[in-house]
């Protein structure tokens, strides 16, 4: 089964969505999402799992194990839970409409602790300006950068000049 692990976050700065898709081979892919209008935390929740979900649907993906921070989300998603707010019915009609894209799927409460990727991206993208569009490489450095000038260093100390 692929993954597909989000959260949301809102806080004074802004709102966001984190999307993780783990593929049955291990690959990941992520995203942060921008939320350009002002969102509670329970609707940057929803708009994580709505934004995962379209980009499951567009994988063509068939089987997907759903996982989430949210202990709301998750139940009401799976009935356990009925929304009262209208605007958290609005978006439980558009989780249910999405998930019949999906033959076999599950979706599971994880501890915050088992979410931290997602939950990573979602405050990314709360941070960041909505007004720019950007894609945001990230390195691994191996080891220290000094490192490298320090042994580059001791090459030049040991070369004799003449």
């Amino acid at each position: 089964m692929w993954q597909l692990r989000v959260d949301g976050a809102s806080n004074q700065k802004g709102a966001g969505a984190g999307i993780v898709i783990i593929t049955p081979h291990g690959t990941l892919l992520e995203q942060a999402v921008t939320l350009g209008f002002p969102a509670s935390n329970n609707e940057a929740e929803y708009e994580a799992l709505l934004a995962g979900l379209h980009l499951a649907k567009a994988l063509s993906i068939k089987k997907l194990a759903i996982y989430s921070d949210s202990q709301l989300i998750t139940s009401q998603a799976l009935g356990e839970y009925m929304a009262k707010h209208p605007r958290m019915i609005l978006y439980l009609d558009k989780v249910q409409e999405l998930l019949k894209a999906f033959p076999t799927f599950t979706i599971q409460q994880v501890p915050r602790a088992e979410n931290a990727h997602a939950d990573a991206l979602a405050s990314l993208g709360s941070a960041l300006d909505a007004q720019f569009r950007r894609s945001i490489p990230v390195e691994h450095l191996d080891q220290p950068s000094i490192e490298e000038a320090e042994q580059l260093d001791l090459m030049q100390i040991d070369e004799d000049p003449s």
